[in-house]
Protein backbone atom coordinates (compact mmCIF):
# COMPACT_ATOMS: atom_id res chain seq x y z
CA UNK A 1 0.00 0.00 0.00
CA UNK A 2 0.98 3.50 -0.88
CA UNK A 3 0.19 7.17 -1.30
CA UNK A 4 1.20 10.05 -3.51
CA UNK A 5 3.39 12.25 -1.28
CA UNK A 6 1.14 15.41 -2.78
CA UNK A 7 -1.80 13.53 -2.37
CA UNK A 8 -1.14 13.37 1.03
CA UNK A 9 -0.65 16.64 1.55
CA UNK A 10 -3.68 17.51 0.26
CA UNK A 11 -5.27 15.65 2.83
CA UNK A 12 -3.48 16.83 5.57
CA UNK A 13 -4.70 20.08 4.29
CA UNK A 14 -8.41 19.07 4.44
CA UNK A 15 -7.56 18.09 8.09
CA UNK A 16 -6.30 21.03 8.97
CA UNK A 17 -9.23 23.13 7.30
CA UNK A 18 -12.17 20.62 9.23
CA UNK A 19 -10.23 21.53 12.69
CA UNK A 20 -11.03 25.56 11.69
CA UNK A 21 -14.47 24.96 10.35
CA UNK A 22 -15.34 22.94 12.96
CA UNK A 23 -15.02 25.98 15.40
CA UNK A 24 -17.80 28.01 13.28
CA UNK A 25 -19.42 26.10 11.34
CA UNK A 26 -21.30 22.70 10.82
CA UNK A 27 -18.64 20.99 8.28
CA UNK A 28 -18.96 17.74 6.53
CA UNK A 29 -16.42 15.95 4.31
CA UNK A 30 -18.00 15.28 0.99
CA UNK A 31 -16.77 11.39 0.22
CA UNK A 32 -14.58 11.50 -2.50
CA UNK A 33 -16.70 9.49 -4.56
CA UNK A 34 -18.87 12.27 -4.63
CA UNK A 35 -15.86 14.91 -4.80
CA UNK A 36 -17.03 17.24 -7.59
CA UNK A 37 -14.79 20.17 -6.60
CA UNK A 38 -16.40 20.80 -3.13
CA UNK A 39 -14.67 19.56 -0.01
CA UNK A 40 -16.88 20.67 2.17
CA UNK A 41 -20.35 21.47 2.80
CA UNK A 42 -21.23 23.50 5.51
CA UNK A 43 -23.28 26.24 7.69
CA UNK A 44 -22.53 28.80 9.93
CA UNK A 45 -23.67 28.17 13.83
CA UNK A 46 -25.40 30.62 16.03
CA UNK A 47 -25.18 30.25 19.79
CA UNK A 48 -28.70 30.41 21.38
CA UNK A 49 -27.80 29.65 24.85
CA UNK A 50 -26.27 26.47 25.79
CA UNK A 51 -27.60 25.60 21.73
CA UNK A 52 -26.19 26.20 18.85
CA UNK A 53 -28.11 26.55 15.32
CA UNK A 54 -26.66 26.02 12.15
CA UNK A 55 -28.00 28.57 9.43
CA UNK A 56 -26.36 29.89 6.40
CA UNK A 57 -24.86 27.00 4.35
CA UNK A 58 -22.11 27.01 2.11
CA UNK A 59 -19.75 24.94 0.40
CA UNK A 60 -15.98 25.28 0.60
CA UNK A 61 -13.13 23.84 -1.22
CA UNK A 62 -9.59 23.77 0.00
CA UNK A 63 -6.09 24.46 -1.34
CA UNK A 64 -2.78 23.65 0.14
CA UNK A 65 -0.77 27.50 -0.30
CA UNK A 66 2.68 26.94 -2.57
CA UNK A 67 3.51 27.82 -5.70
CA UNK A 68 1.19 26.31 -8.06
CA UNK A 69 -1.91 28.19 -6.66
CA UNK A 70 0.06 31.45 -6.63
CA UNK A 71 1.09 31.05 -10.72
CA UNK A 72 -1.51 29.13 -12.13
CA UNK A 73 -4.68 30.24 -9.45
CA UNK A 74 -7.18 27.28 -8.28
CA UNK A 75 -8.38 26.12 -12.18
CA UNK A 76 -11.08 24.50 -13.48
CA UNK A 77 -12.18 22.59 -16.44
CA UNK A 78 -9.13 22.12 -19.17
CA UNK A 79 -8.47 19.01 -20.85
CA UNK A 80 -7.98 15.59 -19.58
CA UNK A 81 -4.47 13.89 -20.54
CA UNK A 82 -6.67 12.58 -23.48
CA UNK A 83 -7.59 15.94 -24.83
CA UNK A 84 -11.24 15.48 -23.30
CA UNK A 85 -12.76 18.72 -22.06
CA UNK A 86 -13.65 19.19 -18.44
CA UNK A 87 -16.67 20.99 -19.44
CA UNK A 88 -18.71 19.93 -16.51
CA UNK A 89 -16.54 21.56 -14.32
CA UNK A 90 -16.83 25.30 -15.42
CA UNK A 91 -20.63 24.55 -15.52
CA UNK A 92 -20.12 23.15 -11.88
CA UNK A 93 -18.27 26.50 -10.87
CA UNK A 94 -21.11 28.93 -12.53
CA UNK A 95 -23.79 27.34 -10.81
CA UNK A 96 -25.48 29.76 -8.45
CA UNK A 97 -27.78 27.91 -5.65
CA UNK A 98 -24.79 27.32 -2.99
CA UNK A 99 -22.34 29.55 -1.87
CA UNK A 100 -19.11 28.99 -2.64
CA UNK A 101 -16.08 29.60 -1.27
CA UNK A 102 -12.00 28.88 -1.60
CA UNK A 103 -10.00 27.84 1.66
CA UNK A 104 -6.06 28.37 0.98
CA UNK A 105 -4.42 26.27 4.01
CA UNK A 106 -0.82 27.26 4.73
CA UNK A 107 0.33 24.39 6.82
CA UNK A 108 3.46 26.10 7.94
CA UNK A 109 2.10 29.01 9.73
CA UNK A 110 -0.93 26.93 10.69
CA UNK A 111 -3.60 29.30 8.94
CA UNK A 112 -6.46 29.30 6.28
CA UNK A 113 -6.81 32.08 3.78
CA UNK A 114 -10.70 32.33 3.12
CA UNK A 115 -11.72 33.75 -0.10
CA UNK A 116 -15.09 34.76 -1.92
CA UNK A 117 -15.95 33.83 -5.38
CA UNK A 118 -19.04 36.15 -6.13
CA UNK A 119 -17.45 37.55 -8.86
CA UNK A 120 -18.02 34.47 -10.79
CA UNK A 121 -20.95 35.67 -11.72
CA UNK A 122 -19.31 37.29 -14.54
CA UNK A 123 -18.65 34.13 -15.89
CA UNK A 124 -22.16 32.91 -15.61
CA UNK A 125 -24.08 35.60 -17.31
CA UNK A 126 -21.18 36.04 -20.24
CA UNK A 127 -21.96 32.17 -20.52
CA UNK A 128 -25.66 33.13 -21.44
CA UNK A 129 -24.53 35.39 -23.91
CA UNK A 130 -21.31 33.85 -25.60
CA UNK A 131 -20.86 30.51 -24.47
CA UNK A 132 -18.20 28.70 -21.61
CA UNK A 133 -14.73 29.43 -21.74
CA UNK A 134 -12.79 26.41 -21.81
CA UNK A 135 -11.17 26.83 -18.33
CA UNK A 136 -11.52 28.93 -15.84
CA UNK A 137 -8.42 30.34 -13.37
CA UNK A 138 -9.71 31.87 -10.21
CA UNK A 139 -6.54 33.82 -8.88
CA UNK A 140 -6.29 34.49 -5.42
CA UNK A 141 -4.43 37.68 -3.69
CA UNK A 142 -4.94 39.45 -6.71
CA UNK A 143 -5.71 42.23 -7.29
CA UNK A 144 -2.99 43.58 -4.63
CA UNK A 145 -4.42 45.65 -1.59
CA UNK A 146 -7.17 48.16 -2.14
CA UNK A 147 -7.87 47.20 -5.81
CA UNK A 148 -11.54 46.84 -7.74
CA UNK A 149 -11.96 43.69 -8.00
CA UNK A 150 -13.36 43.51 -11.78
CA UNK A 151 -13.81 40.85 -14.15
CA UNK A 152 -10.58 39.58 -14.99
CA UNK A 153 -8.88 38.60 -18.20
CA UNK A 154 -10.18 36.46 -21.43
CA UNK A 155 -7.42 35.28 -23.31
CA UNK A 156 -6.91 32.69 -26.00
CA UNK A 157 -5.72 29.15 -26.17
CA UNK A 158 -4.61 26.81 -28.63
CA UNK A 159 -7.65 25.88 -31.12
CA UNK A 160 -9.36 22.24 -30.14
CA UNK A 161 -12.72 20.86 -32.37
CA UNK A 162 -15.49 21.17 -30.81
CA UNK A 163 -14.87 23.38 -27.54
CA UNK A 164 -13.80 26.88 -26.99
CA UNK A 165 -10.21 28.53 -27.43
CA UNK A 166 -10.31 30.62 -24.01
CA UNK A 167 -9.21 30.64 -20.35
CA UNK A 168 -10.47 33.47 -18.50
CA UNK A 169 -8.53 34.58 -15.33
CA UNK A 170 -10.89 35.96 -13.11
CA UNK A 171 -9.19 37.25 -9.94
CA UNK A 172 -11.08 36.49 -6.43
CA UNK A 173 -8.87 39.61 -4.30
CA UNK A 174 -7.52 39.38 -1.10
CA UNK A 175 -8.81 36.93 1.77
CA UNK A 176 -12.17 37.68 3.37
CA UNK A 177 -10.37 36.15 6.39
CA UNK A 178 -7.15 34.57 7.61
CA UNK A 179 -7.75 32.46 10.32
CA UNK A 180 -5.74 30.24 12.46
CA UNK A 181 -5.56 27.71 15.02
CA UNK A 182 -5.68 29.94 18.34
CA UNK A 183 -8.43 31.97 16.25
CA UNK A 184 -10.52 29.23 16.21
CA UNK A 185 -9.45 28.18 20.02
CA UNK A 186 -11.12 31.35 21.19
CA UNK A 187 -14.83 32.08 21.39
CA UNK A 188 -14.87 35.81 20.90
CA UNK A 189 -12.96 35.77 17.41
CA UNK A 190 -15.01 32.96 16.36
CA UNK A 191 -17.96 35.52 16.51
CA UNK A 192 -15.97 37.87 14.83
CA UNK A 193 -15.59 35.38 11.97
CA UNK A 194 -18.74 34.71 11.61
CA UNK A 195 -19.84 38.31 11.47
CA UNK A 196 -16.92 39.01 9.12
CA UNK A 197 -18.29 36.26 6.79
CA UNK A 198 -22.01 36.39 6.72
CA UNK A 199 -22.57 39.41 4.71
CA UNK A 200 -20.77 37.58 1.54
CA UNK A 201 -23.13 34.48 2.56
CA UNK A 202 -26.02 36.71 2.47
CA UNK A 203 -24.98 38.63 -0.58
CA UNK A 204 -24.33 35.16 -2.41
CA UNK A 205 -28.08 33.98 -1.33
CA UNK A 206 -29.35 37.33 -3.15
CA UNK A 207 -27.65 37.22 -6.34
CA UNK A 208 -28.69 33.55 -6.33
CA UNK A 209 -32.59 34.58 -6.22
CA UNK A 210 -32.31 37.43 -8.67
CA UNK A 211 -30.33 34.75 -10.82
CA UNK A 212 -33.48 32.00 -10.42
CA UNK A 213 -35.92 34.87 -11.41
CA UNK A 214 -33.70 36.32 -14.55
CA UNK A 215 -33.24 39.59 -13.03
CA UNK A 216 -30.12 40.56 -14.72
CA UNK A 217 -28.72 41.88 -11.55
CA UNK A 218 -26.08 40.88 -8.95
CA UNK A 219 -23.49 42.56 -6.77
CA UNK A 220 -20.22 41.67 -5.68
CA UNK A 221 -17.69 43.34 -3.17
CA UNK A 222 -15.52 46.05 -5.36
CA UNK A 223 -12.79 45.52 -2.60
CA UNK A 224 -11.84 43.22 -0.40
CA UNK A 225 -9.85 44.08 2.71
CA UNK A 226 -8.48 41.34 5.16
CA UNK A 227 -10.49 40.75 8.34
CA UNK A 228 -12.23 44.31 7.61
CA UNK A 229 -16.30 44.21 7.45
CA UNK A 230 -17.88 44.49 3.04
CA UNK A 231 -18.07 48.07 2.77
CA UNK A 232 -18.00 49.21 -1.42
CA UNK A 233 -20.15 47.41 -3.19
CA UNK A 234 -20.60 47.05 -7.01
CA UNK A 235 -23.42 46.27 -9.10
CA UNK A 236 -23.36 44.52 -12.46
CA UNK A 237 -26.17 44.85 -14.65
CA UNK A 238 -26.93 42.50 -17.41
CA UNK A 239 -28.78 43.50 -20.94
CA UNK A 240 -29.78 41.65 -23.47
CA UNK A 241 -31.77 41.66 -26.86
CA UNK A 242 -35.17 42.10 -26.19
CA UNK A 243 -36.48 38.43 -27.29
CA UNK A 244 -34.01 36.67 -25.40
CA UNK A 245 -35.10 34.09 -22.83
CA UNK A 246 -33.40 36.11 -19.85
CA UNK A 247 -35.94 39.03 -21.06
CA UNK A 248 -38.86 37.10 -21.50
CA UNK A 249 -38.23 36.11 -18.14
CA UNK A 250 -37.66 38.87 -16.80
CA UNK A 251 -41.37 40.16 -17.98
CA UNK A 252 -42.90 37.21 -16.33
CA UNK A 253 -41.38 38.36 -13.18
CA UNK A 254 -42.30 41.36 -13.26
CA UNK A 255 -46.19 40.46 -14.40
CA UNK A 256 -45.93 38.90 -11.04
CA UNK A 257 -44.62 41.69 -9.31
CA UNK A 258 -47.03 43.94 -10.35
CA UNK A 259 -49.99 41.67 -9.49
CA UNK A 260 -48.74 42.06 -6.06
CA UNK A 261 -48.03 45.83 -5.90
CA UNK A 262 -51.13 46.48 -7.72
CA UNK A 263 -53.28 44.38 -4.90
CA UNK A 264 -50.91 46.46 -2.15
CA UNK A 265 -51.77 49.61 -3.41
CA UNK A 266 -56.04 48.63 -3.66
CA UNK A 267 -55.85 47.90 -0.23
CA UNK A 268 -54.14 51.10 0.37
CA UNK A 269 -56.66 53.24 -1.80
CA UNK A 270 -53.81 54.08 -4.04
CA UNK A 271 -55.91 54.33 -6.99
CA UNK A 272 -53.58 57.12 -8.69
CA UNK A 273 -50.46 54.76 -8.38
CA UNK A 274 -52.45 51.96 -10.07
CA UNK A 275 -53.34 53.82 -13.04
CA UNK A 276 -49.58 55.40 -13.43
CA UNK A 277 -48.62 51.60 -14.26
CA UNK A 278 -51.06 51.00 -17.25
CA UNK A 279 -48.55 51.91 -19.60
CA UNK A 280 -45.92 48.99 -18.24
CA UNK A 281 -48.46 46.93 -17.86
CA UNK A 282 -49.10 46.97 -21.85
CA UNK A 283 -45.52 45.48 -22.40
CA UNK A 284 -46.63 42.81 -19.76
CA UNK A 285 -47.41 38.77 -20.72
CA UNK A 286 -50.34 39.33 -18.07
CA UNK A 287 -52.96 37.00 -20.43
CA UNK A 288 -50.35 34.09 -20.29
CA UNK A 289 -49.89 34.02 -16.50
CA UNK A 290 -52.27 32.35 -13.86
CA UNK A 291 -56.04 33.86 -13.32
CA UNK A 292 -54.88 34.68 -9.35
CA UNK A 293 -51.90 36.98 -11.58
CA UNK A 294 -54.77 37.86 -14.00
CA UNK A 295 -57.20 39.01 -12.39
CA UNK A 296 -55.33 40.36 -9.29
CA UNK A 297 -53.94 43.13 -12.16
CA UNK A 298 -58.27 43.59 -13.68
CA UNK A 299 -59.24 43.75 -10.40
CA UNK A 300 -56.99 46.83 -9.21
CA UNK A 301 -57.22 48.67 -12.82
CA UNK A 302 -61.26 48.40 -12.45
CA UNK A 303 -60.98 49.53 -8.77
CA UNK A 304 -58.74 52.27 -10.11
CA UNK A 305 -60.94 53.73 -13.08
CA UNK A 306 -64.07 53.42 -10.87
Amino acid sequence: MQRVFSFRQGDRAEYLAQYILSSFAISVPVPRQEDVGTDFHCSLLKREGTNLRPYLPFNIQIKSYGKEVLTKGIRFGGLTDAGNWRKHEVEQLCQTDTPFIIGIVNAEKQTMDVFTTISRYFIFYNWKKTGLPREVALIPYEPKDAGHLGDGVLENLDAKPDMPNTIWNLPIGQPVLTISIADSEDPKKCEAIKATLEPYLTMYQENAVFCGIGLGYFNWPLIIRNGVPMKEVAVGLVAQGDASPTVQSQLKVLTRIAASLLRSYQIGNKKDKILMWEPVLNQLPIESESEVIRNSIKEALNYARS
